[in-house]
């Protein structure tokens, strides 16, 4: 009877640490009006088969920031960017021949958020595909702009989070 409450607490126990943990949320973006959105670093050329990805999620970024209320700046103590580790518009052939989710574009990457010595503050993966529905009979444009939509979406909400 005693090793059962005492198992019966300590799981309690261990229930409020993870309750605790997961209700300290990071606000690095609390009082902030003013972002520096730095270029977008490639991690993985190899797996960037768009010469316009870098350019495009950096106006992602942008483009959140100023969905979210927030002041784009040229100098600002908090600074963001994106580590873009892929970004491809799929494989049409793919897609039609083997299915199941095969050939899908893909954006993937990490919204970094540091302040103004460089200290990270926070880093969120971000990892989006195209469309499944009807995919085989979509152009590669139409994939990478779902794509595109739903990182641009993803980007806004975890912004929002970081408030």
């Amino acid at each position: 009877m005693r090793q059962s409450v005492l198992r019966i607490l300590a799981i309690l126990g261990f229930a409020l640490l993870v309750l605790n943990a997961a209700a300290e949320k990071t606000t690095p973006l609390k009082g902030v009006t003013n972002v520096q959105v730095d270029p977008t670093v490639i991690a993985k050329p190899e797996n960037v088969k768009e010469e316009h990805a870098a350019n495009l999620v950096q106006d992602s970024l942008r483009n959140a920031f100023k969905s979210a209320n927030f002041n784009i700046v040229d100098s600002a103590p908090i600074r963001a960017h994106i580590v873009l580790e892929e970004f491809t518009s799929g494989s049409g052939a793919k897609r039609f021949m083997v299915g199941f989710g095969a050939g899908r574009s893909t954006v993937d990457g990490r919204l970094v958020v540091q302040d103004a010595d460089g200290k990270e503050l926070a880093n969120v993966k971000i990892r989006v595909r195209g469309n499944l529905a009807f995919s085989p009979y979509q152009g590669n444009n139409t994939q990478r702009r779902q794509a595109v939509s739903s990182f641009d979406q993803r980007l806004l909400e975890e912004i929002e989070k970081m408030k």
